[in-house]
């Protein structure tokens, strides 16, 4: 998550961003020149939690950031993101991501999907 962030913040390693990413959820139409653009001037990142299940993996985090056409005017805002990744031959790939993902205390049904992001139920997995 931090080197992707880092990727980003720098602008111009969009062969990167599309290297971490993977495939089968890209966008085939996501071209490098398009991540190459610096849209943002990044101010920083927090790292809410992060977990590991295997080859499954979550990580919530908080960027802060303004749009490069106000950067001086602009109040900084903030990208809060619940983004899931999946190991693959020993690295990690980003799958998809919740943007304004709901608070932590909301209740989860036993049935309902992991919101770790493993793929399994809640109940066989992080309510155990």
């Amino acid at each position: 998550m931090r080197s992707r962030y880092s990727a980003f913040a720098l602008g111009g390693l969009g062969a990167y961003l599309l290297a971490t990413w993977d495939p089968r959820t890209r966008d085939p139409a996501l071209t490098e020149a398009q991540l190459d653009v610096r849209d943002s001037h990044w101010l920083g990142l927090e790292i809410i939690e992060a977990q590991a299940h295997g080859a499954q993996g979550m990580v919530e985090f908080k960027a802060r950031f303004r749009p490069v056409t106000a950067a001086a005017l602009a109040a900084p805002q903030v990208l809060h993101e619940r983004s899931r990744f999946r190991r693959h031959r020993g690295l990690w790939r980003y799958l998809d991501g919740i943007i304004d993902p709901p608070a932590d205390g909301a209740p989860v049904s036993r049935n309902a999907p992991c919101p770790c992001g493993s793929g399994k139920k809640a109940k066989r997995c992080c309510l155990r």
